[in-house]
C-alpha cells in the first residue's frame, strides 16, 4: 500500500513534474529552438557612442558608413548620442547653417541604420567657459521652435529626446539664467514650461527625459510610488507617459551623485522605468560600481542605454571582471523564443492558422518605442510569393523582462496553398524603415535570422 501513495504524494509536492501539460499549452506540434549568447546588433538598445557638435565648428558631420561601422564592431551598437552646443547663439536665431547640419546628420543616420538620442543645450564646461551657462527662458523657446521641424521631420531616428537646454551640459544643474537649487513651485515654473514646450515639439510617439526622478515627480505633483505610471497609462500621448529618465552618474556613490534624495525615488523609478525608457553614463568610480551592484541596478531600473566609454576607470572595470559582456547582451530587450506550438495542425487555405508562442525576455527593459508584430509565410518554391499577416493583439512594448505566451490566431488566404516557410517579423513601425532588416528584432535564438530580410524563422508548413 505503501508503494501506492508514495507516488501520488509525490505528484502532490511536485506537481509540475508529474503533470502532462503544467503550463496549460495548447495540443499541437511542438518547435523548439536553441538560445543564442551572441551580442545582438538590435535596433533601439545597447551601448552608445557619443558625438558633440558644436557651434564653432560646422564642418563636423555624422557619417553614414561611420555609422554602419558602429553595427559591425564588436560592441555591435546601433545607437549614438549626438550633443549639440547652442554656444554661440544665447542671444540670437541658430544659424540656418547649423539647422542644415542637424538636418543632414538624420538623414547620416537613418542611411547608417542608427538610431538617436538627442540633447541640445550651451555650455560645456562650467569652469573654463565662464558665464552665462545658458541662454535666457525666451531664447530657449525661440530655439525650440526652430528645432522642432527637425524632430519631427526624423523622428522615425530619434530613440528619445534628453531634455537639456538648461544648464551646462543641459543637465539641470550650473545654470545662469533658471534658479541653480529650486525649491518652490514659482521656482521650478520657468524649466516646466521649457520642458512643456519640448514635449510639444518632440513627436508624440517619442519620450522627453528628465536628468531624476524628483523632477518627474515635482512637474507631475506626485509622492512617491503613488504616482508611478501604471500598464493602463502607458505608452499613451500624455505627459506623465512621455516623461521618461536619464541618471548621467550612475553607481557613482550612494546617492549616483545626488540623481536620487532618498528611497522614495528609487522605487518610483524602479516602477515608472517598466514602461519609460532609462539610460545614461558613468561619472565617478565608488564602491558601488562594482559589475554585481551595476547588473542589479540596471534590472531594477530597466536600462535601455549606456554610454561605451564614460567614465572609462568605470567601464574599463567592467570590461575586465566580463560585466560588460553581461551588459552588452541584456541593455534594453534581449528576446529569446523558447518554443512554438502549430495548434493548427492541418493549415488549410482560407480557413483559420493558430499558433502558440513562449518567449523570453532576457533583458533589463522591453523595447520602448511602438514596434509591428507580423507573421510572414513564404513560399518554399516561389520566394515572390509571400503572405504578411500583422498581428494587432500583441504589444512588444509590454514583454517585460521574464516569460510570456500568446496565441496569433488568423484566417490563411484562400490562394494559399504548398510548401512555405513561416517567419516572425518585428519591424519599425515607421514606413521609411519598416523593410529595412537593421531595424527589425532579431531574436535571440541560433539558426533563425534571415539578415536579408529581417525576419525570423519559425518552421515550414504544408497548407492544403
Amino acid at each position: 500500500m505503501l508503494r501506492n501513495i508514495l507516488p501520488i504524494l509525490f505528484c502532490a509536492i511536485f506537481l509540475g513534474a508529474c503533470n502532462n501539460n503544467p503550463e496549460n499549452e495548447p495540443k499541437g506540434k511542438i518547435i523548439t529552438y536553441e538560445e543564442s549568447d551572441e551580442n545582438i546588433p538590435n535596433p533601439e538598445r545597447g551601448l552608445y557612442s557619443q558625438t558633440y557638435y558644436t557651434s564653432a565648428d560646422l564642418t563636423n558631420y555624422a557619417n553614414a558608413n561611420g555609422i554602419n561601422n558602429l553595427r559591425k564592431s564588436s560592441y555591435k551598437m546601433t545607437l549614438v548620442l549626438h550633443s549639440y552646443y547652442l554656444t554661440d547663439y544665447m542671444d540670437c536665431d541658430i544659424s540656418q547653417e547649423f539647422l542644415s547640419r542637424l538636418d543632414s546628420n538624420m538623414n547620416a543616420l537613418r542611411n547608417g541604420g542608427g538610431k538617436v538620442i538627442l540633447r541640445f543645450s550651451y555650455k560645456y564646461d562650467y569652469s573654463s567657459t565662464g558665464q552665462p551657462w545658458d541662454a535666457t527662458p525666451e531664447w530657449i523657446h525661440k530655439h525650440i521652435d526652430q528645432i522642432a521641424p527637425y524632430l519631427q521631420k526624423h523622428s522615425d531616428v530619434i530613440l528619445c529626446v534628453q531634455c537639456g537646454l538648461i544648464g551646462v551640459w543641459g543637465e539641470w544643474y550650473y545654470t545662469t539664467n533658471f534658479k541653480m537649487n529650486p525649491t518652490t513651485d514659482e521656482d521650478f515654473e520657468p524649466r516646466w514650461q521649457v520642458l512643456e514646450h519640448l514635449l510639444r515639439a518632440v513627436p508624440e510617439s517619442r519620450q522627453v527625459a528628465l536628468r531624476t526622478p524628483s523632477f518627474k515627480m515635482r512637474y507631475l505633483k506626485m509622492r512617491g510610488m503613488e504616482g508611478a505610471l501604471t500598464e493602463e497609462e502607458a505608452f499613451q500621448p500624455t505627459n506623465k507617459a512621455r516623461i521618461c529618465g536619464h541618471n548621467d552618474c550612475f553607481v557613482s556613490s550612494s546617492t549616483d551623485v545626488g540623481t536620487y534624495n532618498g528611497k522614495a525615488d528609487r522605487a518610483f523609478w524602479a516602477e515608472d522605468t517598466k514602461y519609460t525608457m532609462m539610460g545614461g553614463e558613468t561619472c565617478e568610480k565608488c564602491s558601488a560600481s562594482n559589475g554585481a551592484n551595476a547588473l542589479q541596478e540596471m534590472a531594477k531600473y530597466h536600462w535601455t542605454y549606456l554610454n561605451r566609454d564614460y567614465r572609462e576607470s568605470v567601464t574599463n572595470m567592467w570590461r575586465t571582471d566580463g560585466t560588460m559582456d553581461t551588459i552588452m547582451r541584456r541593455l534594453g530587450y534581449r528576446l529569446y523564443l523558447e518554443k512554438t506550438i502549430l495548434v493548427t495542425k492541418k493549415p488549410k487555405a482560407g480557413q483559420e492558422f493558430k499558433v502558440y508562442f513562449k518567449l523570453h525576455n532576457r533583458g533589463f527593459a522591453a523595447p520602448v518605442n511602438k514596434r509591428d508584430v507580423e507573421l510572414i509565410f513564404v513560399s518554399a518554391t516561389d520566394a515572390s510569393k509571400k503572405f504578411v499577416y500583422p498581428q494587432t493583439s500583441v504589444d512588444p512594448r509590454f514583454w517585460l523582462p521574464g516569460e510570456h505566451t500568446f496565441t496569433l490566431a488568423f484566417n490563411l488566404d484562400a490562394n494559399m496553398e504548398g510548401q512555405y516557410k513561416v517567419y516572425l517579423n518585428l519591424p519599425d513601425p515607421y514606413e521609411s524603415l519598416h523593410n529595412d532588416p537593421r531595424y527589425s528584432i532579431r531574436l535571440a535564438d541560433e539558426n533563425m535570422w534571415d539578415e536579408t530580410t529581417g525576419y525570423n524563422y519559425l518552421t515550414t508548413i504544408n497548407v492544403q
